[in-house]
């Protein structure tokens, strides 16, 4: 099984790659029914997105390979193909009197990229307002993971610039049960 990690992730070998080879997945520390791990394990790749390390696993006369444990999975909204930059959104505890306010970090996923935005769009990913209240729970709870792009809206005031992310996908935690 390959992983794509955004060149990143360290593969067993300590070695940063755009692709590891893991044996297999240990997903015993993934609380979560049964009907939903199915759902996860059958899924093609498109939809899911698993948080883990891998782990060395010694195999007796082959040797040592890696295996991925998972630690937690992360679910498509929407069917939509994922355009954009996958990062993760966090609300960073600012409040502000007036307009642009940064109250929100984003981090691009598997870089050490920080910056803050001013405002999240969500809308154009076709959810249901149940999602998107979801979402935006998340972005105030652990974070979202979202995809999409970050644009400077221009205002009357050229220092007074502020920074939206447009998503075209999120992804919502699968909470264990």
């Amino acid at each position: 099984m390959k992983l794509v990690n955004l060149k990143a992730t360290p593969c067993l070998d300590g070695v940063f790659r755009s692709e590891c080879y893991v044996s297999a997945i240990d997903w015993s520390s993934l609380k979560v029914p049964p009907y939903q791990l199915v759902k996860i394990q059958n899924d093609d790749g498109s939809r899911v997105i698993l948080r883990g390390n891998i782990v060395p696993v010694t195999f007796p006369l082959f040797g040592e390979f890696g295996n991925l444990r998972v630690k937690e999975d992360f679910y498509a909204a929407t069917n939509a193909p994922a355009k954009g930059t996958f990062v993760a959104i966090k609300d960073n505890g600012i409040r502000c009197i007036t307009t642009p306010c940064f109250s929100t970090d984003k981090l691009v996923l598997n870089k050490p990229k920080i910056s803050q935005v001013s405002s999240i769009d969500l809308s154009q990913t076709g959810t249901t307002q149940k999602q998107l209240d979801a979402a935006t729970s998340e972005i105030f709870g652990k974070g979202l993971i979202a995809v999409g792009i970050t644009e400077v809206i221009e205002n009357v005031d050229p220092t007074n610039r502020a920074t939206q992310f447009v998503g075209t996908q999120f992804y919502l935690r699968v909470e264990p049960k």
